[in-house]
């Protein structure tokens, strides 16, 4: 009986991790037409951000880039949910403060737990690139 329950929470799990892989890859993917905004002063280096954001986590996913710490993961899974979340401290449908309050939230929780990570696997990729 132990090992039907193991079994099914295994396949559930494998379910859950492919499943969120091939999410991060088409947001990985879907990521690359925000491109332009990275010229933008004050909003470009959020996008660069979250893109880079976007593709660390899809490269933990596939086991390419396998040293996250868990407060990064949690941290990243929290801003990657408040990027599509339809419920905002300020709906994005009013004009610029819509906006500015996704960006203040993204702002904070990135200091507080992902941007060293997020230095780290910027070295890491551009190390991985040159090989």
């Amino acid at each position: 009986m132990a090992k039907i329950k193991t079994s099914k929470i295994a396949k559930a799990a494998n379910a859950v991790v492919v499943g969120t892989g091939k999410t991060l890859s088409t947001l990985e993917k879907a990521s690359r037409f925000f491109d332009p905004l990275k010229e933008i002063p004050v909003l470009g280096d959020s996008v660069a951000d979250i893109q880079d954001l976007i593709a660390m986590l899809n490269d933990y996913c596939h086991g390419r880039y396998k040293k996250v710490p868990f407060v990064v993961l949690l941290g990243s899974a929290a801003i990657a949910a408040y990027l599509v979340s339809p419920f905002d401290l300020i709906p994005d449908n009013v004009p610029v403060l819509g906006f500015i309050d996704d960006a203040f939230i993204i702002n904070i929780v990135m200091e507080i737990c992902v941007a060293e990570e997020l230095d780290r696997y910027r070295l890491w990729r551009e190390s991985t690139s040159e090989e």
